[in-house]
């Protein structure tokens, strides 16, 4: 990781709706419940071209980015000590030109990425093994973009865009029978970035930037196999993003985070009786030129973006 002079992330801002997203803000009461720390650098300097990737592994934190020299780095945070390991890179080179997605199935952690020849490839961490090596997921397959990934029912679930810019799922279950090969998520759809995924409440949710920048959702039930799409919808509130979409499920909640047309962070809210509560800004101001990325761990929810910068930087919501 090249490092780069640290600036301010921090952004003051009055509105809740800003400029190029229109939604709803969050009821004070709700909003009184809950407590953002604000935006900080990463501890350890280094930059990124791209969205990171977060996942919780073994009580630890880890945050992957691809670096300014296309390989791929992580940084582990672990409560209540020792803090931020600082960045190194991930074992068993590799070069991506997007950003990382990461997973934790069967208790291995999983790090997928683009290849610089455009396939997939995973790398796979198991404490105390260690990392595997770089391979390309099985059943060929082509991305332009950053992949996602989310566990639903006991199957680790790949999505990618396809260079059609349809978007494309590939399953793994372990112990056998391994990876499905990619066939297209039902519904139709298209879109200019890569996928957000999420499980929440007993559903997949595969997320994505249309083609008109407003945010859709497809949703996986399971009343039967493969299981049942709902196809793609809207996501109430309105907004519009540049970019791929994130979510995390965080205190019986989906999260959905997006980066603003005006660069701004912001997030949706999902509760588990199927209301949304529509787009505000991520409290602490702050501006990313990428997707952001989340993950709960040890209490809070963790987003992650890119600076403006290119450093990268972190906002920590708890609940009391």
């Amino acid at each position: 990781m090249l490092p780069m002079n640290r600036r301010n992330l921090m952004a003051s801002v009055a509105a809740t709706t800003l400029a190029g997203m229109v939604g709803i803000a969050v009821p004070q009461a709700e909003a009184a419940r809950r407590a953002w720390t604000g935006w900080s650098q990463l501890p350890g300097g280094g930059a990124t071209y791209d969205a990171p990737s977060a996942t919780s592994y073994q009580g630890v934190l880890y945050t992957f980015v691809r670096g300014t020299d296309n390989k791929i780095y992580v940084n582990r945070l672990r409560i209540p000590f020792p803090g931020w390991s600082g960045w190194s890179e991930v074992p068993g080179g590799g070069l991506t030109t997007a950003g990382p997605a990461s997973v934790v199935y069967r208790g291995t952690l999983y790090l997928f990425v683009r290849g610089t020849n455009d396939r997939i490839y995973v790398n796979s961490l198991t404490n105390p093994s260690g990392w595997s090596g770089w391979t390309e997921v099985p059943g060929g397959g082509l991305t332009y973009w950053a992949p996602a990934a989310s566990v639903y029912r006991g199957v680790l679930q790949l999505l990618v865009t396809g260079t059609d810019r349809r978007i494309y799922l590939n399953t793994f279950r372990r112990p056998f029978p391994g990876w499905s090969g990619w066939a297209q998520v039902p519904g139709g759809g298209l879109t200019p970035s890569g996928p957000g995924a999420a499980t929440y409440n007993g559903r997949l949710f595969a997320l994505v930037r249309g083609l008109d920048n407003t945010i859709y959702q497809n949703r996986k039930y399971f009343p039967g196999s493969p299981g049942f799409w709902t196809g793609w919808s809207q996501v109430p509130g309105g907004g519009l993003t540049p970019d791929a979409p994130d979510a995390s499920p965080f205190a019986r909640r989906l999260y959905t985070f997006v980066r603003g047309t005006d660069n701004r962070i912001y997030q949706n809210i999902l509760n588990s009786f199927g209301s949304w509560s529509g787009w505000s800004e991520v409290p602490g101001g702050g501006l990313t030129p990428s997707a952001p990325a989340s993950a709960p761990y040890f209490g809070g929810l963790y987003v992650i973006v890119r600076g403006t910068d290119n450093a990268i930087y972190s906002n920590r919501l708890t609940l009391p």
